[in-house]
C-alpha cells in the first residue's frame, strides 16, 4: 500500500510540473503576440490631412475635401498654396476640394475629373 501511495505522489508531482511548464510556454507565446501588435500600432503615424476627407488620384495627386463649412474654410485659408487647384461644385451643399500640386506642371485632366466627380458625390445632389 505504501508503494502505491508514493508512486501516485511522484506521478502527481511530475504531472504538475508538466502542466506548469505548458502554462508558462503558453503565457510566453501570448506575450509575444501582444508585443508584436503593440509594435505595429506604434509604427503608423497619422498625417496632417487625415482629419479631412482625402484620396490619392490615379496620377498620384492628393485631393482634400472638407467635412463641413469650418473645414472648407480651413482648407482654403491655411492649406491652399500656389499651384494648387480649388474645386467647388455649383450645387447646394457641395464641399470644397483642393488638389495639392506637388509638380511644377499643370494638374492632368484625369485627376481633375476624379476630383470633380468626388465633389459632386459629396454634395446634397447625390442623395436626391
Amino acid at each position: 500500500y505504501k508503494k502505491k501511495v508514493t508512486a501516485k505522489a511522484t506521478k502527481t508531482l511530475q504531472a504538475g510540473g508538466k502542466a506548469l511548464k505548458g502554462a508558462e510556454r503558453k503565457a510566453k507565446e501570448e506575450l509575444k503576440k501582444v508585443d508584436v501588435k503593440a509594435s505595429i500600432q506604434q509604427i503608423r503615424r497619422t498625417h496632417w490631412f487625415e482629419k479631412f476627407v482625402w484620396f490619392i488620384s490615379s496620377e498620384n495627386f492628393l485631393v482634400l475635401c472638407g467635412r463641413d463649412a469650418q473645414q472648407n474654410e480651413l482648407l482654403v485659408k491655411r492649406h491652399l498654396s500656389k499651384g494648387d487647384i480649388y474645386l467647388h461644385a455649383d450645387i447646394h451643399g457641395a464641399a470644397t476640394h483642393i488638389i495639392k500640386n506637388h509638380t511644377p506642371d499643370p494638374v492632368p485632366p484625369l485627376t481633375l475629373a476624379q476630383a470633380g466627380l468626388s465633389c459632386v458625390c459629396r454634395s446634397n445632389a447625390w442623395d436626391a
